[in-house]
């Protein structure tokens, strides 16, 4: 078995990332750390920043994720800002905003970021599709997870069940791509 740290604190982030890579013989070790987040317009830059950060404070390697959230009719707002969105508007603020925009579809990015001691960061990307709820759920985790509509779903993602939500974001070809390097490139 070979083990990978992901530096999270999401409990939900690290039972998806598990999924994705339960059929890998990759063990993952969740640490949570208080990474700074740099502020880019890409959550690329934003991955693989912490990465290497996160790296170099275990001397070990280290897989982050950091997702952005495009809105379409919003020009792509609030993209890798969604933690700041989520701090400071609530689900009903949002939905003013996307008041009388008939396009209401949203996508997801899933930036994930490896990085190896002595090694550059590596990137990958996990994408994710849904709607623009036209009314808030039920209370949430997030603003955003009250307005989301996960494609193949009929509801935000604050009313589909824990099991609904963690297969929907399971699906992240981001982790399946990171497992594939990891064992092709023998670096774990």
């Amino acid at each position: 078995m070979k083990e990978l740290i992901f530096a999270t604190g999401n409990s939900l982030k690290f039972a998806i990332a598990q999924q994705a890579l339960a059929k890998t013989d990759i063990t993952l070790v969740r640490k949570e750390l208080d990474i700074p987040e740099i502020q880019s317009a890409d959550g690329r830059d934003i991955a693989i920043f912490s990465a290497r950060w996160a790296c170099e404070q275990l001397a070990a390697p280290v897989a982050v994720s950091d997702a952005g959230y495009y809105i379409e009719a919003l020009n792509g707002f609030p993209g890798p800002f969604i933690k700041y969105i989520n701090q400071w508007l609530s689900a009903d603020d949002l939905l003013r905003l996307m008041q009388g925009k008939e396009n209401r579809h949203a996508l997801i990015k899933d930036c994930i970021a490896y990085c190896a001691p002595g090694r550059e960061s590596v990137y990958f990307e996990g994408v994710f599709r849904g709607t623009i709820a036209l009314q808030a759920g039920r209370k949430g985790a997030t603003p955003i997870n009250e307005i989301f509509i996960p494609e193949g779903f009929t509801k935000p993602e604050s009313e589909i069940t824990d099991d609904e939500s963690e297969q929907f974001w399971a699906q992240n070809d981001g982790w399946v791509k990171l497992g594939k390097y990891l064992i092709d490139s023998h670096l774990q």
